[in-house]
């Protein structure tokens, strides 16, 4: 049976008079990945943010492991193994890899830099998991795709078993998107805990374990995913109707020209 590594219980989150969270309940389980489902401004990112200290709930509770945390800003979460990969990257551009991974973390060599030892750690985790990334390269000269992987390797690099991903394949080609699946999965057989943050439809069905789906800031529904999960279901969970997906195409007569723009320099 697996273990629960994070469990948020009747969490409640404002904004100036708008509720983000609405005592929300969300379990996580260690080796699974779990969906987090909802519409544009349904408190996906916010529910997200408060359990990696971006945000402190204004009521409700936490519990990495079993034992119960306040986590009051990142460094708490990420001294509790929690590593978050935000939508927008968080990479200083003109430098390299190694040198965005060890920002912020002390040196094994006291004052002086330690690249040489970090960089063969980023290899060996690179391998494990197949993210593949040139250590000295800047992060100027990476695609969107590989600057993902090095965000995915800094978290690792320290110490995560719980990593939220929000909203990682808005900027992924359909390759990279199944690339990035597949890290997802070796994660989870290595025991890891992922939040997959998204509203698309295919991507729970096909990658998560499990989905949380939130409404207007509220939990609606909490369900493992199986072969008869359907996009019609998830979508009736996630908007309160039914949603037609069967668009049929409608030929239409159009009139005369109105407009014409020839030979154009």
């Amino acid at each position: 049976m697996q273990s629960v590594a994070v469990e948020m219980q009747g969490v409640s989150k404002g904004f100036k008079g708008l509720v983000a969270n609405n005592k929300v309940d969300f379990r996580l389980l260690k080796g699974s990945i779990h969906g987090l489902l909802g519409e544009n401004g349904a408190g996906k990112t916010t529910l997200m943010n408060i359990l990696f200290g971006l945000y402190q709930p204004d009521e409700g509770e936490i519990f990495v492991d079993g034992s119960k945390v306040t986590i009051d800003k990142p460094s708490k979460a990420m001294d509790l193994g929690i590593g978050m990969v935000h939508q927008h990257f968080m990479l200083v551009k003109p430098l390299s890899v190694t040198q965005n991974i060890m920002l912020g973390l002390p040196s094994k060599k006291g004052p002086f830099l330690d690249t040489a030892n970090v960089e063969t750690a980023l290899l060996e985790l690179a391998r494990k998991y197949h993210l593949m990334i040139n250590p000295k390269a800047l992060i100027k000269n990476l695609s969107v795709g590989e600057q993902q992987r090095v965000e995915i390797l800094s978290v690792l690099y320290r110490g995560a078993e719980i990593l939220i991903l929000d909203e990682p394949t808005a900027v992924l080609t359909p390759q990279e998107t199944k690339e990035l699946f597949n890290i997802l999965k070796l994660m989870r057989d290595d025991g890891k805990a992922v939040v997959l943050i998204s509203h698309k439809l295919e991507e729970i069905i096909n990658i998560c374990d499990e989905v949380t789906v939130l409404r207007d800031g509220c939990r609606v529904a909490n369900e493992k995913i199986s072969c008869e999960t359907t996009k019609s279901h998830l979508t009736n969970m996630m908007v309160g109707r039914e949603v037609l997906f069967d668009f049929k195409d409608r030929s239409s007569d159009f009139g005369p020209d109105r407009l014409v723009v020839e030979n154009l320099t």
